[in-house]
């Protein structure tokens, strides 16, 4: 990005909550976005992971429970608290593989905390949800039940019907604006 100069950002969920966001041209695998969100404090900070998990906790209103928390993105210690907060159980799947396919896989180790499990999905960031979407998968192909997905930031809603509580999104950062990498406005400038 060409400004790397950083504001700082509070979550209208919880005033405690807060990112730096730096505006420019960010490029990953299947976005180009006009803003990055650093979440890391959100991700590792102890006090600040707690009242993320607390706040995530609150907005996510499932009355069966959840039996485990799928940690994507190194968001374990945001788990940690959140599954505190959430679980019947106390599970939470901290580790999933990657194959050469892009495709998750879990060890061997984990896949009992996801066959039958009523299952909640713990990812930094959504943008296109492509990654969401193959975490989904991956949980349905083990036999898990995908209750919901939760993040520090989302642009979407929801992954195929499955709703995403955020923290943060697009309509907190004014001018924010996502493309697919073949169709960046801000490439074509």
């Amino acid at each position: 990005g060409k400004n790397m100069n950083a504001i700082q950002l509070t979550s209208r969920f919880n005033p405690q909550l807060e990112v730096s966001v730096f505006q420019g041209h960010f490029a990953t695998r299947h976005s180009h976005n006009s803003h990055y969100i650093d979440i890391t404090r959100m991700k590792h900070e102890h006090t600040m992971a707690r009242e993320a998990a607390m706040t995530l906790a609150q907005r996510y209103a499932y009355d069966k429970g959840v039996d485990t928390i799928v940690c994507l993105d190194g968001s374990e210690v945001l788990g940690a608290f959140l599954a505190r907060h959430l679980t019947k159980n106390d599970r939470f799947a901290v580790n999933s593989d990657k194959n050469s396919n892009g495709q998750l896989i879990f060890r061997d180790n984990l896949t009992p905390m996801i066959v039958g499990r009523e299952v909640l999905i713990l990812i930094s960031t959504v943008n296109s949800g492509k990654s969401v979407r193959r975490a989904v998968e991956c949980v349905q192909y083990y036999g898990g039940k995908v209750q919901g997905i939760a993040s520090g930031f989302s642009t979407l809603d929801a992954v195929d019907d499955i709703p995403i509580y955020s923290l943060f999104t697009p309509e907190d950062i004014p001018g924010y604006a996502t493309y697919s990498p073949k169709d960046c406005a801000m490439c074509a400038q």
